[in-house]
């Protein structure tokens, strides 16, 4: 009887835990990340919620830092840090990157796309080209 009680009782747990995983999941937006002319070999993908970032990115140039920008291109451009400050990761010797930070806002309808900038410098907004960008939805 203990036995078929603990197969039950394991079996609603495995349940709950499954509902939760799954609805932590459904607030989250894929986006493809788009090389830029300079960056052809490029790719990445970003995962957005309305307080978390993670990006996933190879084919950048090895061992370099960039950084991450939610940029407004109309009706006039503006820039700011996507994440936590300094906003920046570094490639590995192949190029790939991972980078994950907390957003203290929601960027879905405040900000119209995601840029990564392969300077490494946050403080240069005037020469900033993009490596890899995604257009962010309206709507999460």
């Amino acid at each position: 009887m203990n036995t078929r009680k603990n197969i039950v009782m394991m079996s609603f747990l495995s349940l709950a835990v499954l509902g939760l995983v799954t609805f932590a999941w459904a607030g989250n937006t894929q986006l493809s990340l788009m090389a830029d002319k300079n960056e052809p070999g490029a790719s990445g993908a970003v995962t957005l919620s309305d307080n978390n970032l993670s990006i996933q990115a190879k084919g950048l140039h090895a061992n370099s830092v960039y950084t991450v920008w939610f940029v407004n291109m109309m009706p006039k451009k503006t820039e700011a840090g996507a994440g936590q400050a300094p906003y920046t990761f570094k490639t590995d010797a192949q190029g790939n990157a991972v980078y994950s930070s907390s957003l203290s806002e929601a960027p879905f309808g405040k900000w119209q796309m995601i840029m990564l900038h392969p300077d490494g410098d946050p403080m240069n907004m005037k020469g900033m080209v993009g490596a890899l960008s995604a257009n962010i939805p309206k709507k999460g």
